[in-house]
């Protein structure tokens, strides 16, 4: 499947299966094309003369116009063209989206005192964005978003806490379409900022073929084991969706490669599927972007982004451990074996062939870790260096004398715009006043010293690189590159963060109406209230001091799968971290484990049939049912079900305590083999099959690793032990038997 296929088949399983002809096909990806310029653009250089709102506007309206060119208005149609109404419904949108950038600063507008011509065209875009969202996402989140507008509405007759008398047309279309707690709110804000740079990112580095590279390195790493394919799938869909923030494109460019080759081994086709499902929902957190909720969290949080990648690491790791020990302990239990190394790649030759890939990961690391430097910034610089290396490395292995005249031609050019900038700014002013435009002024381009630094340094990586292969006289080619390439990732990127895009708006309105009608304030009296009712009904010894908190995370758990079942990961986070989260910090829990507890289980809630995206995609890819197929991938899954309770209860694993190091080592050993047996307990097998009492024991001791306490973890640890030497008994007792 090549990469056209892996796009066309993520369209379908996300609602489009229009195959356009040639022309209608360059007129979309233009403006697909447009819309990922636009966004490079604005995290290398500011704002061209605009405001931040209307940089909103843009985002949201561009992706609204490409939703209605490219999703039919329902699946299966199969269709061969764009029908006229999508075209008017697409410039109605762009009409939409210029007459609130229009409007966004008059004097109606700002002193909350909209016109009837205001409201008409408001409420038409909260339609508009809800027919988009129902295209791209799906029903689910629409009906929750409509069931929040008729809550809004119907305020005045409900009883009790439920009650509200904000219900005025007026007021509705104004605080969701004009203000900044709505459509354009903070999810939509995080989406447009920080969340479409990040999938240009990756979109990119895929174009350059490192997706196939990170495969090949962990298949040769991982291949030979036991269940060698399956457990290269988990590393390489990690490396993979920790830069993607797309599950279901995790899935269908890491599974195309890996489940053929779990199926080879012996691994049952729905078994493949469902590992690969895991692998590429759990990338979802795995920092530096974490499905987009990293970015968006910052926005909720007001915590800066590094600390929030900092807390999120050891948690989404143990949970690829937990994945890791499933596929093991499967392996085991049907004596799966891994391929032959004549069947692998050369790590040597992928390395000297491709290398160079990981150099723009490594130099984004080092903008966000080590400089702080700006999320936007970082990704920037980023994606210059990785376009630099992928297009030089390619073209000094072809003809090195003449790549290298073009390489120093580039570094001419690019040093000399900083003293050129200035010139070209009076030129777009001089530009702009003719035309009476307002879109550019004497600073509109800003440039950025470290650009130059970035293609020097992306230049010399790939000279680098190919007098290493002469010098070596390895006759690996490089990756193709070129301007095609490229354009092609950046078409990818914008159709992949379409439905990231609608489902941010609409999420802004069901926090709208949540902020607009009091609901926010009290909803935690909701549930304290519930809380208390269950905890009244429990016996004296089953009440701690915590008992309530346990109640509501418990709750919490049910509501993000119930939630997640039918919304994509990133509108479950905005929706439950709206909503949930709140209640969680005024129960006590620190705000970056509230955020992180409702991100896992919506995360995990992805992995839940019947409406569940990822396995759809590797169920095709199989041959299998999907869901079948998406059981499997929530079993898989399910090692990291108590992984939140324990970093809720033990916040030590987030790196947010003032713990010695010796503690944090010991949380994080306590954490893994409290996984380990829970994954154990899931796959009733160990060395070898579990009776019923060791598969008891096995939980038990998974459960006695959530509470970080010196008698837990020692009785604990004294069942683990306990249970590891009876299992080497029977398997060494049964290896007579079986010879």
């Amino acid at each position: 499947m090549d990469a056209k296929e892996q796009q066309k088949l993520i369209q379908e399983l996300e609602g489009s299966d229009r195959d356009l002809g040639k022309k209608l096909t360059i007129l979309v990806s233009s403006l697909s094309i447009l819309l990922a310029v636009f966004h490079l653009y604005v995290a290398g250089f500011g704002l061209p003369g605009i405001g931040s709102k209307t940089f909103l506007i843009i985002h949201l309206t561009l992706a609204i116009v490409l939703v209605f060119l490219i999703f039919p208005i329902k699946k299966g149609t199969s269709q061969k063209t764009i029908p006229i109404y999508d075209f008017i419904l697409a410039a109605i949108s762009l009409l939409l989206g210029i007459y609130l950038i229009q409007r966004q600063d008059a004097p109606e507008i700002m002193s909350a005192r909209p016109t009837d011509l205001d409201l008409i065209m408001g409420a038409l875009f909260i339609v508009i964005v809800i027919e988009a969202t129902r295209r791209v996402v799906g029903l689910p989140l629409v009906i929750i978003a409509l069931i929040g507008i008729g809550y809004f509405f119907a305020g005045e007759f409900l009883p009790g806490q439920f009650y509200h008398n904000r219900g005025d047309f007026s007021r509705f279309v104004y605080e969701i379409t004009y203000r900044s707690n709505g459509i354009f709110g903070t999810p939509i804000y995080a989406s447009a900022q920080f969340v479409f740079i990040f999938i240009l990112f990756g979109a990119i580095l895929e174009s350059t073929g490192a997706g196939k590279m990170f495969i090949d390195l962990a298949i040769r790493g991982f291949g030979k084991y036991k269940g060698g394919p399956a457990k290269a799938s988990v590393v390489a869909s990690g490396m993979m969706g920790s830069i993607s923030g797309s599950s279901t494109a995790n899935a269908v460019t890491t599974g195309t490669f890996t489940i053929p080759l779990m199926k080879k081994v012996g691994f049952p086709p729905h078994v493949a599927g469902g590992v690969e499902v895991a692998a590429s929902s759990s990338g979802q957190f795995l920092p530096p972007v974490m499905g987009a909720a990293a970015f968006i969290m910052v926005e909720f949080t007001g915590i800066p982004y590094f600390e929030i990648i900092k807390s999120a690491l050891i948690p989404a790791l143990l949970a690829y451990v937990g994945i890791l020990f499933m596929v093991h302990f499967e392996a085991n239990k049907h004596n799966i074996s891994g391929i032959d190394r004549s069947e692998m790649t050369s790590a040597r030759k992928l390395l000297l062939s491709q290398g160079y890939l990981i150099v723009p990961i490594l130099i984004l690391l080092y903008f966000l870790v080590v400089e702080r430097a700006s999320v936007n910034a970082s990704a920037f610089y980023s994606i210059i260096a990785m376009i630099i290396i992928a297009f030089f490395a390619y073209r000094f292995k072809e003809s090195m004398g003449r790549t290298i005249i073009f390489a120093a031609i580039l570094l001419a050019l690019t040093f000399s715009m900083q003293y050129l900038i200035v010139f070209v700014n009076q030129g777009l002013s001089v530009f702009d006043n003719a035309l009476g435009l307002g879109l550019f002024n004497a600073e509109t381009i800003r440039w950025r010293s470290p650009i130059f630094t970035m293609v020097l340094g992306g230049i010399i990586v790939a000279l680098l690189f190919a007098i290493f292969q002469k010098m070596t006289k390895r006759d690996v080619a490089p990756q193709k590159y070129g301007f095609k390439q490229l354009l092609e990732g950046f078409d990818k990127a914008s159709r992949n963060a379409l439905s990231i895009v609608v489902a941010c708006a609409t999420a802004g309105i069901l926090i709208g109406v949540i902020t607009t009608s009091g609901l926010s304030t009290k909803f935690t009296r909701i549930v304290i209230n519930f809380s208390d009712t269950l905890e009244s009904t429990l016996p004296n010894f089953m009440i701690t001091d915590n008992t309530q908190l346990y109640i509501a995370l418990i709750l919490t758990v049910f509501a993000c799968l119930l939630l997640g079942m039918g919304l994509p990961t990133t509108a479950t986070y905005v929706v439950l971290a709206a909503v949930i989260a709140p209640v969680l910090t005024n129960l006590g829990l620190p705000i970056i484990v509230a955020h992180l507890f409702v991100l896992y289980y919506g995360v995990l809630a992805d992995d839940t049939p019947p409406i569940n995206l990822p396995a759809y995609a590797t169920a095709g890819i199989a041959k299998a049912g999907p869901i079948r197929t998406g059981v499997q991938g929530f079993k898989y899954d399910s090692a990291a079900l108590l992984l939140p309770f324990m970093f809720a209860i033990n916040p030590t694993i987030l790196l947010i305590t003032d713990a010695s190091a010796m503690e944090m080592i010991w949380a994080i050993i306590t954490a893994a083999v409290g996984m380990a047996m829970f994954a154990s307990f899931i796959q009733n097998f160990m060395f070898v099959k579990y009776n019923i009492a060791e598969r008891i024991i096995a939980v038990i001791t998974a459960l006695l690793f959530i509470q970080s306490d010196l008698i837990t973890d020692s009785i604990g640890f004294g069942l683990f032990i306990l249970l590891v030497l009876y299992q080497l008994y029977k398997k060494k007792k049964r290896e007579p038997a079986a010879a």
